[in-house]
């Protein structure tokens, strides 16, 4: 008797293994189009005008809300800082090839607990820049992080991720300190790519964890504290994937292209082109995923994607998410609208028949817009998320 009740409690127990967790998909393919209302995934939308004291042209990064204080990188400005008012604090070092500057826009990131900022620079070298915004220290990774693509901060711990697709790189990530020791590292067990298309990586914070992401992978992989990783989310591979071979690249439209991922605690949201450019919201609670059709504008050298949730709450501009936060026990979402889309949007006959959810915020809306010119700097976007109870399953 006692074997046997040994064998159902080993059985049990290997049942419910961790490695027999079932992770969500997500396949371009199977995805549903819907018209996704902002009303059905938050609570209400405000927006923040930020000032002309520094003109912002093509903001060519995620916009990141650290503690009073909102982040971006602007093309051919650099890194700017603002407070949650909309005015603007700051300029993050400089654009140069002197000391202590950096050579173009870069990828960065920001230490929450020193205001420190870190920029990924050409060449593998990182840049730190002290609260006040001044040059502090730099290093690089000879032979290691030679063609380092992305970097994150988390826990006072500064996560490098390396181009794949190029000979000679031996390492897929590495981990330092804020001074630059190496902590830990992981020897890449891809093949070399032969594709000359770099495809896109990416990654975001959610909670506790860090994630990344890269075209090539079919698994979005999460960090822990103690650096082990796990899956947070599989791309079904098949394909729409992005070969690792030579690729056609005047006719990307056939394969999966991920722009972004961000995680709350209800939903994966991708914004990624598969065929069209898509926003996809996939339901963590039913396993559902929602996709609303994006636009790509063309604005000289650079393209910028328009579209997005239908904003039910004030008739404004579609949203779309650049960038997540949580603060007080809620979670945020930011975007961001240019004056001339909005005031167009405001003027035209489709928004003057749209009957929101709100018609006094309707009005608000089109005082804010008379209120802006053509040429004044990016409003921000703030939608505050349905309260959603986090599920320690996903």
């Amino acid at each position: 008797m006692r074997i046997w009740i040994l064998f159902i409690v080993l059985f049990i127990s290997y049942s419910c293994s961790p490695k027999d967790k079932v992770h969500l998909e997500f396949d371009p393919r199977s995805t549903n189009e819907k018209a996704i209302k902002l009303s059905e995934i938050a609570d209400d939308i405000s927006y923040i005008i930020l000032d002309d004291s520094v003109p912002i042209g093509f903001i060519n990064s995620n916009i990141r809300c650290i503690s009073n204080s909102i982040f971006f990188s602007v093309l051919d400005v650099g890194i700017l800082e603002y407070n949650r008012k909309g005015e603007f604090k700051k300029k993050i070092g400089s654009i140069g090839r002197g000391p202590g500057e950096y050579t173009s826009y870069v990828d960065f990131t920001v230490d929450e607990k020193s205001g420190t900022v870190y920029i990924r620079d050409r060449g593998g070298i990182i840049i730190a820049y002290s609260e006040m915004g001044t040059y502090s220290r730099s290093f690089s990774l000879p032979g290691i992080a030679d063609h380092i693509r992305t970097i994150e901060l988390k826990d006072s711990r500064i996560f490098v991720f390396n181009y794949l697709q190029f000979e000679g790189v031996k390492y897929s990530w590495i981990v330092l300190d804020t001074l630059g020791n190496i902590i830990d590292k992981k020897e890449r067990s891809e093949p070399i790519f032969t594709s000359r298309f770099s495809g896109s990586y990416g990654t975001y914070k959610y909670r506790d964890k860090l994630a990344y992401w890269n075209s090539y992978s079919d698994t979005v992989l999460s960090f822990s504290p103690d650096l082990s990783t796990e899956v947070s989310l599989l791309i079904t591979p098949g394909e729409h994937r992005l070969p690792k071979s030579e690729v056609d690249v005047s006719d990307l439209s056939q394969y999966l292209h991920v722009w972004q991922i961000l995680e709350t605690n209800r939903f994966f949201i991708i914004t990624c082109t598969y065929k069209k450019p898509s926003l996809v919201l996939i339901d963590k609670n039913n396993k559902k995923s929602y996709m609303s059709l994006l636009a790509v504008e063309r604005k000289g050298i650079t393209s910028d994607i328009v579209g997005g949730l239908e904003n039910d709450f004030d008739s404004g501009m579609k949203f779309l998410p650049r960038g997540y936060y949580e603060e007080n026990g809620r979670e945020y979402l930011i975007g961001l609208v240019e004056p001339f889309n909005l005031i167009t949007h405001i003027a035209g006959s489709e928004f003057k028949k749209m009957i929101p959810k709100y018609p006094e915020r309707k009005d608000e809306l089109k005082k804010l817009a008379n209120n802006l010119k053509e040429t004044d700097n990016p409003v921000l976007m703030i939608v505050k998320l349905k309260k959603t109870p986090f599920n320690h399953k996903n």
